[in-house]
């Protein structure tokens, strides 16, 4: 018999998500919101695969809007978004990966000590994502491997320092795989997880060591916290409808200049970004105060109506008029 586990909060801790009786290696038991639905809907493992090397997979469609909590430990975190967009936080950074095309990023992030992380959950959308935590004791374990890749040990050392990356095909190949070795369930599989886990960290760590050959693709502590007050600076509002010129003058860069700094910063373009913002301030309109899709648009910056609904629909999975005839 499953037992049944009831939500009744939008913010919920990210041991719930692994009680959904989904292909978790409990799998008994069913989490579920106040109204009944189930928070997600599709396959998620969390294993460990060695002491100090975790994998987290998740192949799901979000049945609720919520956020997810938890807690990260010390060590390097290795994120391949595959396919949908994923909204995470790590500490006080954001980033909205998938986002902005078909070109998928990787993500690192170090961590020298525990850290929180929130996922936001949008009814509707889907995402798969191969996630790798390596712990200090296998990042200890390999100091001889790892110290030959250039630019690591900075990156180690800084807390919440972080790293992107084009995804390979290899990469991408290799964390695809994953899937279908969790639903194998053969005697072998932790053995091939932990195979293709390491071939996973190799490719990265080979990728890194390219990035950090190029000077333009790092970013030193002073250029993330002009970052920081820039993204402040559009999440005020202020910037809103500025053109790319104006927004570079700003913060003091070229316009290629703030593109690709602010993409290694949050994942996303400045517009990308400012367009997911913008939706997000019209869905809570559309939700809570009941104004209508016109205005709704208004408030996104479209100009056409059916425009924003279109990329309404993209970011949600749902017309904002489902969400407008709530009122």
């Amino acid at each position: 018999m499953n037992r049944l586990s009831t939500i009744t909060s939008s913010k919920i801790d990210c041991s719930a998500l692994l009680r959904p009786g989904l292909t978790t290696p409990g799998g008994t038991a069913v989490s579920l919101a106040a109204s009944g639905s189930p928070i997600v809907s599709g396959s998620l493992r969390e294993l460990q695969l060695q002491p100090d090397l975790s994998l987290y997979a998740s192949d799901v469609r979000d049945e609720l809007d919520m956020e997810v909590t938890g807690m990260l430990q010390p060590g390097l975190l290795i994120v391949l978004p595959l396919a949908g967009e994923a909204d995470v936080s790590y500490g006080g950074q954001r980033f909205l990966l998938g986002a902005g095309g078909a070109e998928r990023s990787g993500l690192v992030v170090a961590l020298t000590r525990r850290e929180c992380f929130t996922r936001r959950l949008r009814r509707g959308a889907r995402r798969r994502v191969v996630s790798l935590a390596f712990g200090t004791r296998w990042l200890a374990e390999h100091e001889d491997v790892l110290s030959a890749h250039q630019g690591l040990d900075s990156l180690l050392d800084t807390h919440l320092a972080v790293q992107k990356w084009r995804l390979s095909a290899r990469v991408q190949a290799l964390a695809g795989s994953v899937f279908e070795l969790c639903a194998s369930s053969t005697p072998l599989m932790s053995l091939c997880l932990e195979s293709r886990c390491l071939d996973i960290a190799a490719e990265t760590l080979a990728a890194l060591t390219d990035v950090h050959r190029d000077p333009m693709c790092v970013l030193r502590p002073r250029e993330r916290r002009r970052l920081a007050e820039f993204r402040a600076f559009l999440d005020s509002g202020e910037g809103d409808g500025w053109s790319m010129q104006a927004l570079a003058e700003r913060i003091g860069m070229s316009p290629s200049t703030l593109q690709r700094y602010f993409r290694l910063y949050t994942g996303s373009t400045v517009f990308a970004y400012q367009r997911c913002r913008l939706l997000d301030h019209a869905r809570y309109a559309l939700e809570r105060d009941g104004i209508s899709v016109s205005d709704a648009a208004h408030l996104a910056g479209y100009t056409n109506a059916a425009n924003f609904a279109t990329a309404f629909r993209r970011q949600f999975g749902k017309a904002p008029g489902s969400l407008r005839l709530r009122h």
